[in-house]
């Protein structure tokens, strides 16, 4: 018994699986970036650990390299899709100097600075013992400065956590294998 194939019909699959592929394709670029930033590291053969902050505020230590509100990691989506190519990004202007490092010289433009005080305002609690009502120190708002122009030396190392991994072609592999085996079937 022979088995006709027909080819037609295996083309017209493929071409129709092929926009749900590319979609595909983008969705699991951007989530490899996404993960990148959950392990702290860039895969491609193996994990590359992101180099580690400097120490510095208290609020910093513990929260994850990279991240302080999410801006930069929410940012990473799918920009451009045709039928050749697929094209993830972001538009956080920070992003190219955390993915390939940064040295050399920013200069800052002019700008106000919020003076603050700290100030007793009651909590509208009462003890007991002594009959006052407990106090709590308040950060107020007690004026403006004028910080003039000036120029900083940074140097920010490759965090790199977007581009071309071998990782990602095999994630990307295996999706085309299984479209392709799919339109067979």
């Amino acid at each position: 018994m022979e088995k006709q194939i027909n080819f037609n019909l295996i083309k017209a699959r493929l071409n129709n699986n092929l926009r749900i592929l590319l979609h595909q394709m983008g969705t699991e670029a951007v989530n490899f970036s996404k993960d990148n930033f959950r392990s702290q590291g860039w895969r491609d053969t193996v994990i590359e650990p992101w180099k580690k902050r400097k120490p510095g505020a208290k609020r910093d230590s513990g929260r994850a390299i990279l991240v302080d509100t999410g801006r930069l990691k929410r940012s990473i989506r799918l920009l451009r899709m045709n039928m050749h190519s697929v094209t993830i990004g972001t538009d956080v202007p920070y992003a190219s100097a955390h993915n390939e490092g940064f040295k050399g010289i920013v200069s800052v433009a002019q700008h106000k600075r919020t003076l603050s005080r700290k100030e007793m305002v009651g909590t509208g609690v009462y003890s007991i013992s002594t009959r006052r009502e407990r106090r709590k120190g308040v950060r107020v708002a007690s004026g403006e400065t004028t910080v003039k122009a000036y120029t900083r030396r940074m140097n920010l190392p490759q965090r790199r956590f977007m581009g071309r991994s071998m990782t990602l072609n095999n994630r990307i592999r295996m999706l085309i294998r299984k479209q392709v085996h799919n339109a067979f079937n």
